[in-house]
């Protein structure tokens, strides 16, 4: 069933790849429509790499949301990357999340509608001045129909929501940003040796990452140490604390500004105090050396008594 879901949605954004003009023939079948591709070659690039263009037509109706070539050169989608089924699997879930079963003009979408899209996920519209839009991409170009449904086009590619990226993972804290974007919130937390702490930020307006540096507001990286790697708007990064220490780590782009925090877990790796000998000031030293004062004196009017 799933097989032919992606097969009817790959026929139909093969219309998509089209160049629209007002001289499109909405009676043609998809390998007629194909055949005038131009707009759209690294979605069809991309249909193609996942392994889905074997289709040639299929049920509609559908509406089609089709990235431009300029929308996925904006994303940085490198197709050579996905060469594995699973990552293939992960293209046709962000080529499933561009259609709906169903036809859907640009007049029938209203402020705030939500619809199910074919990989099972909800996108959600927006209507502000007459632009429509799908998640964050405009629609360029609308109501282009086609013999199985309508294409809209849009200026970037969406990407389904993102699973939870800590499933399975115990958090004990979860590390945010602070609302001008400049802090880590919190800074300062504690745990306890054995627990995870999570870092976790979705399209911060600035690059951010997390990178141990060697004690408090330093601006000295540890070799080697704990990081969640290249600054990035979207993080998801967890590391456990398996005994007691103050971990200290800074945001790379912002260390100038003392974007900092530390995780303090357990005692913080406090030193117990060394038990090794009292030094000569120490109240029992002083103690002692009282007592055989007084003994001493005892003695010698002792002897003085006798004589």
């Amino acid at each position: 069933m799933r097989k032919s879901i992606v097969y009817t949605f790959v026929a139909c954004l093969l219309i998509a790849a089209m160049p629209y003009s007002v001289s499109a023939d909405a009676s043609e079948d998809i390998p007629a429509n194909a055949a005038a591709t131009g707009v759209h070659d690294t979605l069809v690039d991309a249909l193609t790499h996942a392994g889905l263009v074997a289709t040639l037509q299929g049920d509609g109706p559908f509406t089609i949301f089709a990235p431009t070539d300029q929308a996925f050169a904006d994303l940085g989608i490198d197709l050579s990357t996905y060469d594995t089924p699973e990552e293939n699997e992960t293209l046709a879930d962000i080529l499933l999340y561009h259609v709906y079963s169903g036809n859907v003009t640009s007049s029938e979408v209203t402020d705030g509608l939500s619809v199910e899209m074919m990989n099972g996920d909800s996108a959600s519209f927006t209507v502000v001045d007459g632009v429509v839009k799908i998640g964050d991409a405009t629609v360029t170009t609308a109501d282009v129909n086609a013999s199985n449904g309508i294409i809209h086009v849009i200026d970037k590619v969406l990407m389904p929501p993102a699973d939870d990226p800590f499933d399975g993972i115990d958090c004990a804290v979860t590390v945010g940003l602070t609302s001008d974007g400049y802090g880590f919130s919190p800074s300062t937390t504690n745990i306890d040796a054995g627990q995870t702490v999570c870092w976790s930020w979705t399209d911060a307006g600035m690059a951010h990452n997390v990178k141990q540096v060697d004690g408090f507001q330093s601006s000295t990286y540890v070799t080697g140490g704990v990081t969640s790697g290249a600054p990035a708007t979207t993080v998801a990064f967890h590391h456990t604390f398996t005994e007691n220490q103050t971990f200290y780590y800074a945001c790379e782009p912002h260390i100038g500004m003392k974007m900092h925090g530390e995780i303090i877990v357990g005692d913080g790796g406090v030193q117990p105090a060394s038990d090794s000998g009292e030094s000569e000031d120490a109240p029992g030293f002083v103690s002692s050396t009282l007592v055989l004062a007084v003994l001493g004196a005892v003695l010698f009017l002792g002897r003085r008594q006798n004589q």
